[in-house]
């Protein structure tokens, strides 16, 4: 089977988590299996790709009617930054 048939939509503090409290060993086989079978598989995963975008207001705007008086903060996966930090190494 493709890897991206065994992925599920996890939400990142759960991976954050999971990772965290795994046996560090352990957790590094599993991360180098999937990274290589993602990287073997020539694919992405879309659940790597997604983002959450959160408004967050500047601190000491006069007025908070103008978007100038906010900035966006985009979050993606986890596992997604370190695959293409990985990759990107490697050339």
């Amino acid at each position: 089977m493709k890897l991206e048939e065994h992925l599920v939509k996890v939400p990142t503090p759960v991976v954050l988590k999971v990772i965290d409290k795994a046996d560090r060993n352990l957790m590094h086989l599993c991360l180098k299996y999937l990274w290589n079978k993602a990287w073997t598989e020539g694919i992405f995963p879309e659940v790597w790709k997604q983002e959450n975008r959160v408004v967050i207001p500047k601190p000491g705007k006069d007025s908070y009617n103008d978007c100038n008086s906010y900035r966006t903060v985009s979050f993606t996966s986890v596992l997604g930054k370190r695959f293409e930090h990985i990759t990107s190494q490697t050339h």
